[in-house]
C-alpha cells in the first residue's frame, strides 16, 4: 500500500514539473563555473592524510504542508531518522540545516535542536535502537543548538564507531521549528515522530513520515586514501519507487558493491526527487551543485544523472542548453580535482507527459553527446541502454518499468545498479 501510494505521489510530481518548466536558460550557470555556493569551498581529502568523508547525504529543500507530521508536529517533539552508512569510521559528525528559514518571519525562522543522539538500529524500518549504543551528540560542547535562519550547523566530532553498510538512527528532539523546515522530501524510508523528548529509548511512534527533517549529512573520520563518490540527480537517483525501507536504489547497490569489493569509497546520494538542471523541486541542480557535490567532504568522484525533468516543458530543442550546463558542472568538478561520470538519460516515451518527438530528440541528442569522445566527462554509465526495451528503445523494458513509463521499478534499480557497478569498476581499474 505504501509503495503504491508513493508511486501516485511521484507521478503527480512529475506531472507538475512537466507542466511548469519552460526550458533551460541560454548559458551555463555562473555559480557553478565560478565555484561559489552557500556551503563554501570544497573539502577534498588529500590522499596522504586522514580526514572527514561523507558516509551519507540527504540533500535538503524547503518542505510543504503535505509532508509534515500533524499529530504531533515536529515542534516540541522527537523525530528518529534512519540511514544506511556507506563506509564506516571510528568518529562521526552530523550536519543539520535551516537553510530555508529565511523565507519566514521571526520568531519562527530559527530552528532549535534541544538534543541529538546517534545509535545503532536493531533493523531497518523499525524505530528500535540498540540501547547501549545510544550516544549524545554535542555542538561546541552543548547538548542543544539553535540554527539561525539560512544556516547549516555541524556537530562536534563524536566517538562513535560506525561499521561499513551499517544502519544508524539519528534522533532529534526539536524545540522551536520554522513553519516549513528544511527537509529531504522523499527518503524512501520511514522517520518516526513522538511528542516530547524520547532520547535513548525504542519509543512507539505516534506518527511516521518518509522525509528527513533538518538532518542532511553524516561524516566519518577516514583513513588516508579513503574518499567519497557523489551520485547527483533527480528521483531516478533519489530512489523513487525503490523498496520502502529497503535501501535498494541504484546508488545503494553501487555503495554495497564497492565496499564488498574492498574499495574504500563511500557512495552518497545527493539527488532530489523532482529536481531539474534549471528548476523543478528545490534549488535548481545547477545552483545546488556546489553544496551537493563540490563541497561534500572527501569527494573524489561524482556521477551526474540529471536533466529528465527539464525536458517535458520544453517547446524547442534545449539540448545545447543542457549540454552547456553539464560542461559547467564538469569544469567545476575538474577544478576541484573530482573525476566526473555521466549517466545517460533513461527512456520515457511511454509516459504521457514526457512523450513527444521533440522531447525524445532532446534526450537522444544529450545522450549522444555524453557518450561522445569530446564531452569532457571522465566516463559514462549507459543507463538508457540498460533499461530500454530492445523492441522499442525509447521506452523502458516492461520489467524495469514501475508503471508510469518513467521511473524504474525495483528490478529497474537493480539493473541500473548492475550497470553502475560495471562502469564504475572499469573506470576505477583504469585509473
Amino acid at each position: 500500500m505504501i509503495k503504491g501510494f508513493k508511486r501516485l505521489i511521484t507521478i503527480a510530481l512529475c506531472s507538475a514539473i512537466g507542466a511548469g518548466l519552460g526550458g533551460c536558460s541560454g548559458g551555463a550557470s555562473d555559480s557553478i563555473a565560478s565555484g561559489q555556493g552557500a556551503a563554501g569551498e570544497a573539502v577534498i581529502l588529500p590522499q596522504d592524510k586522514d580526514g572527514w568523508v561523507a558516509t551519507w547525504v540527504g540533500a535538503t529543500l524547503n518542505s510543504s504542508e503535505d509532508i509534515l507530521p500533524k499529530s504531533p508536529t515536529l515542534e516540541q517533539s522527537t523525530c528518529r531518522m534512519q540511514f544506511k552508512a556507506s563506509m564506516g569510521g571510528e568518529r562521526v559528525r552530523l550536519s543539520f540545516s535551516n537553510e530555508y528559514g529565511e523565507e519566514l518571519l521571526p520568531p519562527r525562522s530559527d530552528m532549535e535542536l534541544k538534543s541529538v543522539h546517534i545509535a545503532r538500529l536493531v533493523k531497518p524500518g523499525s524505530p528500535e535502537i540498540v540501547p547501549e549504543s545510544d550516544t549524545k551528540v554535542t555542538f561546541s560542547g552543548s547538548e542543544s543548538v539553535t540554527i539561525p535562519s539560512g544556516e547549516i550547523v555541524t556537530s562536534d566530532e563524536i566517538d562513535f564507531v560506525i561499521e561499513d553498510l551499517e544502519y544508524i538512527a539519528v534522533t532529534v528532539s526539536f524545540g522551536s521549528v520554522p513553519e516549513f523546515p528544511a527537509c529531504h522530501r522523499e527518503a524512501d524510508c520511514a522517520s518516526w515522530v513522538a511528542q516530547g523528548e524520547k532520547q535513548g529509548e525504542s519509543f512507539t511512534p505516534e506518527a511516521w513520515m518518509w522525509s528527513y527533517f533538518s538532518f542532511f549529512r553524516a561524516d566519518v573520520w577516514a583513513k588516508a586514501g579513503e574518499c567519497s563518490l557523489v551520485c547527483f540527480g533527480d528521483s531516478i537517483t533519489d530512489g523513487s519507487v525503490s523498496t520502502f525501507n529497503g535501501f535498494d536504489a541504484w546508488p545503494d547497490l553501487l555503495a554495497e558493491s564497492l565496499i564488498l569489493d574492498g574499495r574504500r569509497i563511500s557512495v552518497v546520494n545527493s539527488a532530489i526527487a523532482g529536481n531539474a538542471v534549471t528548476g523543478g523541486w528545490g534549488v535548481a541542480a545547477r545552483d545546488r551543485f556546489e553544496r551537493d557535490v563540490i563541497s561534500v567532504p572527501g569527494v573524489r568522484y561524482a556521477v551526474i544523472l540529471i536533466g529528465t525533468n527539464d525536458i517535458p516543458g520544453a517547446q524547442t530543442d534545449i539540448s545545447q542548453q543542457l549540454i552547456d550546463e553539464y560542461r559547467a558542472m564538469i569544469d567545476a568538478c575538474h577544478s576541484h580535482g573530482i573525476k566526473v561520470l555521466a549517466g545517460t538519460i533513461t527512456p520515457f516515451m511511454s509516459n504521457e507527459w514526457w512523450a513527444s518527438e521533440l522531447h525524445e530528440g532532446i534526450r537522444t541528442s544529450v545522450n549522444d553527446w555524453i557518450m561522445s569522445g569530446d564531452s569532457g566527462f571522465d566516463g559514462y554509465i549507459d543507463f538508457s541502454s540498460a533499461l530500454s526495451d530492445p523492441e522499442r528503445p525509447d521506452c523502458l523494458f516492461p520489467e524495469y518499468d514501475s508503471g508510469d513509463g518513467l521511473h524504474p521499478s525495483v528490478a529497474g534499480h537493480r539493473r541500473m545498479g548492475e550497470a553502475a557497478i560495471e562502469a564504475v569498476g572499469e573506470f576505477l581499474n583504469g585509473l
